[in-house]
């Protein structure tokens, strides 16, 4: 793991909210665009100067929807990110949501330094697309790739749903295949999360959504899909062609420093963690950050390190936290234990979640947390 700095940039705009999301955003851009570029850029600056202008080797606009800024806009954050961060052999992901005509924009982009792009396709069925309350089809996804490959924009990901209302393995199965037509370097398979306050939530008595087992075997089904495809499990719900992992995400799990910048943006500095709070306008005034505790201990590394299919080396663990003799023959019993339930898997001192394993993380990983007590 290298300890170059991952920067991420929320961008709180949408042109309408979907149904199941929870993500800090707002239904307009016209009136404050401008205004929020700039104070992110200001923002880029004095953090470049609290941290001393380390280098940042990710950068990761996410939303929202961060395609609705102009492209001379984005140039200008990168452009301020490269002037206090150095940005040097970066990762720079741009999210986009399909739909719009995005050639120029992708050319312009281009050329700023943006070199991924992660498209919210959701699914390929248009009748699963309007439950989400999504504006795109599947063609527009399609002519959406095409034309980031035309700007020379080749490093792509696809996000697919799991257990969206009246999904079936089949209709799963058409969207996978859909998926796979395009040829996208990276995937993510994200299993419906029913937020509260959400529309899809406040309305979930009027749809039929798979059960938990339905869900489940969605989720083992994309597995086997994907991995069939060449594309390996690298994280619980990231897939990847070799060498195309997503190197801003991975710093999440690594326990590596980032910083958030924007309203709702969290950031993880020299083992503290903090946020700003869920509100534009107090943003725009005067960002403050809110301290969220303290990070990387010996139960938090756990967690993110089982989520990843690199896994849990036991004895690097031990040696880091200074575990004893007790707690490290919990973990590698518990470790038998779930291997012999195909849940995890015991290669010399390394331990990893199976597919069946990633499915019950929750569970999985709280056996293992049971042996630091």
């Amino acid at each position: 793991m290298n300890n170059s700095l991952g920067i991420y940039v929320h961008v709180p705009f949408c042109l309408s909210k979907c149904a199941y999301c929870d993500f800090y955003s707002l239904e307009c851009i016209d009136a404050k665009g401008g205004e929020y570029v700039d104070k992110i850029v200001s923002e880029i600056n004095r953090w470049g100067g609290v941290l001393n202008n380390p280098p940042a080797d990710t950068l990761y606009f996410g939303g929202g929807t961060p395609s609705l800024l102009k492209s001379g806009q984005i140039k200008a954050i990168i452009d301020g990110v490269r002037y206090s961060f150095s940005l040097e052999r970066a990762e720079i992901t741009l999210e986009v949501n399909p739909g719009d005509e995005l050639s120029d924009f992708f050319a312009e982009v281009k050329k700023a330094g943006v070199n991924r792009i992660s498209v919210g396709m959701q699914s390929a069925n248009d009748n699963e697309l309007k439950y989400l309350s999504r504006r795109h089809s599947a063609l527009q996804v399609k002519k959406t790739v095409t034309a980031a490959r035309a700007a020379g924009i080749n490093n792509i990901s696809l996000d697919i749903m799991l257990g969206i209302p009246g999904q079936t393995k089949e209709s799963l199965k058409q969207t996978v295949q859909f998926a796979l037509s395009l040829d996208p370097q990276h995937i993510s398979a994200y299993l419906l999360s029913l937020e509260p306050k959400t529309p899809l939530y406040k309305n979930k008595e009027k749809y039929v959504f798979p059960n938990d087992d339905e869900a489940g075997e969605l989720y083992l089904y994309t597995c086997e899909l994907l991995k069939k495809a060449g594309y390996n499990r690298y994280e619980i719900s990231n897939f990847a062609k070799s060498g195309y992992e997503s190197r801003h995400n991975s710093k999440y799990w690594q326990g590596a420093d980032y910083l958030g910048l924007g309203p709702a943006a969290h950031s993880f500095i020299n083992g503290k963690r903090f946020y700003y709070k869920r509100d534009i306008n107090k943003y725009l005034a005067s960002p403050t950050e809110v301290f969220d505790g303290e990070g990387g201990d010996a139960a938090e590394t756990l967690m993110l390190r089982l989520r990843l299919s690199s896994g849990l080396n036991i004895k690097d663990f031990a040696n880091k936290f200074k575990l004893t003799d007790i707690k490290i023959n919990r973990l590698i019993k518990k470790a038998e234990l779930l291997n012999k339930n195909d849940l995890v898997r015991l290669d010399g001192m390394v331990i990893s979640l199976t597919d069946k394993g990633a499915l019950l993380s929750n569970a999985v990983i709280g056996e293992f947390l049971n042996c630091l007590g």
